[in-house]
């Protein structure tokens, strides 16, 4: 059982979600063979204070958070 995991940033839409899973899966099965009802995809939904990019939080850099004082 083959599993795709993506993460990626909250605030995609249960549309946006369901599309991914599909063509994910599709373009599985496609490249490596198999059936669709054996791939396994993981959307794991990370905030922007769980992102780290370029040694700041992207909540930071979004201007969602105040980085810390120095």
């Amino acid at each position: 059982m083959p599993v795709i995991t993506v993460a990626l940033r909250t605030g995609r839409t249960i549309e946006q979600k369901r599309e991914l899973v599909s063509r994910l899966t599709a373009a599985f099965v496609e490249t490596c063979g198999g059936t669709a009802d054996g791939v396994w995809v993981a959307l794991q939904e990370i905030p922007p204070e769980g992102w780290g990019i370029g040694g700041a939080l992207q909540s930071d850099l979004m201007g969602l958070t105040s980085p810390p004082q120095a």
